[in-house]
């Protein structure tokens, strides 16, 4: 039985960003055919898939899958988040370029400015307390 509610997604979220099924189908690297089954409920995407569209939407796992689609809301209310994976770990990560950026910068600094870093990381999560 087709996820409904994932299946009007599949097609809104598409129609948003103006793809056509056989560019998206490109985008995930699947052909378009696949695609097309999956948005008319005849498969069901496996959880690589899903992330895969998530990603290119910059949209969480629950807003593709359970909630419903607003048009007015897609793009205006979103931060756009990149999936990251965490080594060796089941977690997955949603992380802004704000985000992505600062873990960069910070894996590129010399050991002294990380240990600043996390000092003053440190020094900000006492004072939230």
């Amino acid at each position: 039985m087709a996820n409904i509610q994932l299946t009007y997604n599949l097609k809104r979220y598409r129609e948003a960003y103006n793809f056509t099924q056989q560019k998206l189908a490109d985008k995930i690297s699947i052909s378009r055919q696949a695609y097309s089954n999956y948005e008319v409920g005849k498969r069901a995407p496996d959880l690589d898939l899903l992330t895969k569209l998530c990603d290119v939407y910059s949209i969480t796992l629950d807003q593709l899958v359970r909630q419903p689609f607003s048009h007015d809301e897609y793009k205006e209310n979103r931060i756009p988040y990149h999936i990251c994976y965490r080594h060796n770990m089941e977690d997955i990560l949603y992380l802004t370029d704000k985000e992505i950026q600062f873990v960069l910068e910070y894996r590129g600094a010399e050991w002294e400015k990380q240990h600043l870093i996390a000092y003053v990381l440190n020094q900000v999560k006492r004072q939230d307390r």
